[in-house]
């Protein structure tokens, strides 16, 4: 794995070649900043009794629709160009020809989506130490912690799956759309499951609930740090890399 570290430079670096980062970046930032307004704003409410679950604080960000839609967007866009391209532009044969292993290639540029995955939830964060601090506002940290971590670990998993789409095709659009349905399916269709279950009082409703996406990050985000969600996540995230170094060793004997 010693080729990792200058791999993994590389692909962040091909980020910042063109306009894709910077414009997510930004349409992040606006997001977290007008979350953020409305967090204020819900907090400066009379206060009322909440329930850890409509907490304003312990919504934040889990329960943000545009934060998950942007997201929705933005992972595919961002892992898209990660192998497709370097299968367009004739490189990955280069790549795939020189001393390094396709572990060293799958996990580097792993690395950097993941990397760029957590710059864009900075913006997220950076407003919360002023309401700590500056407004006094002496929230739970905990329960933050507990979302941070199942975050980091979620966009762990959705790399993977991006990554993976990436390298079956080389078209990038067509790798967008892939990922896309799959972080679809996986964040959308558990929530319409469980009501459509629950509605019947189908007994797998539960089932449905905790495997979703949306439910888990709202426990997390009440600072239950259920490990099994953790497990979910890094166990797709290892199967989905190794199905990604799979596809680069059939594209190496080729």
């Amino acid at each position: 794995m010693r080729h990792v570290p200058t791999l993994f430079r590389r692909e962040l670096a091909a980020y910042f070649l063109g306009p894709m980062a910077f414009l997510i970046l930004l349409a992040f930032q606006i997001i977290a900043f007008l979350n953020f307004w409305e967090l204020v704003d819900l907090l400066s409410m009379p206060q009322r009794s909440l329930s850890a679950l409509t907490d304003p604080m312990n919504s934040y960000i889990s329960g943000s629709t545009p934060f998950w839609i942007a997201m929705l967007v933005a992972v595919p866009a961002l892992t898209m160009r990660l192998i497709a391209e370097e299968r367009r532009a004739g490189t990955i044969e280069t790549l795939l020809t020189a001393p390094v292993t396709e572990a060293e290639i799958v996990l580097a540029k792993w690395l950097a989506g993941t990397v760029m995955y957590l710059v864009l939830l900075l913006p997220f964060a950076i407003y919360l130490p002023f309401l700590y601090h500056q407004a006094r506002f002496h929230f739970d940290l905990g329960p933050v912690a507990s979302l941070g971590i199942g975050l980091t670990t979620l966009g762990m998993m959705f790399v993977s799956i991006g990554l993976f789409f990436s390298a079956t095709t080389r078209n990038q659009i067509i790798a967008a759309i892939w990922t896309f349905a799959a972080l679809f399916l996986l964040v959308v269709m558990p929530i319409l499951v469980y009501f459509s279950a629950g509605e019947r009082r189908a007994g797998w409703a539960e089932a449905a609930g905790f495997v979703g996406v949306l439910f888990q990050m709202r426990n997390l985000a009440t600072g239950q740090l259920d490990l099994r969600y953790l497990t979910i996540h890094l166990s797709v995230t290892a199967f989905m890399l190794y199905l990604t170094v799979n596809v680069l060793q059939s594209q190496r004997s080729r």
